[in-house]
């Protein structure tokens, strides 16, 4: 898997995800310093796990141009709060948006869009020469 971020600071990082190997690249794409580091999360199928809570059913976009998605997360009963909610289209179970609450000031939400079956490019996957010598800590963010 393969992420993008940018910082406070507006420096833009890029990661890949190599979960069968357990390593994950950080690469600052102005620099191309480059990080690797272990994996410590597990994968993520972006699925609806089988304990989920549905939360509602809706539809998104305007007249003419909408989709039925479905809302479930990891609520409980008893729960007033939830750390994931994950939005996926009725049809096909594809999904929309995924958001984590890690705690009371860090979450994070990731949109899927332009999604196709299979992968395309599998040279996303492959970190670019610069990591072969790689450090094995983060680079530093300043304060992201």
């Amino acid at each position: 898997m393969t992420r993008s971020s940018v910082n406070k600071t507006g420096r833009y990082y890029e990661y890949i995800f190599l979960y069968q190997s357990g390593v994950v690249f950080q690469i600052d794409t102005k620099t191309q310093q480059c990080s690797k580091t272990a994996l410590t999360e597990a994968w993520d199928p972006f699925d609806i796990p089988t304990n989920s809570t549905f939360e509602d059913q809706y539809f998104i976009g305007g007249p003419g141009d909408r989709m039925e998605v479905q809302e479930w997360s990891d609520r409980k009963p008893a729960r007033k709060h939830e750390a994931w909610v994950g939005v996926y289209t009725l049809k096909d179970c594809y999904p929309v948006q995924e958001t984590y609450t890690h705690n009371s000031s860090v979450s994070t939400s990731t949109r899927f869009f332009d999604l196709q079956l299979g992968i395309s490019d599998p040279s996303v996957f492959v970190p670019p020469p610069t990591c072969q010598s790689a450090s094995p800590h983060r680079l530093d963010q300043h304060g992201c």
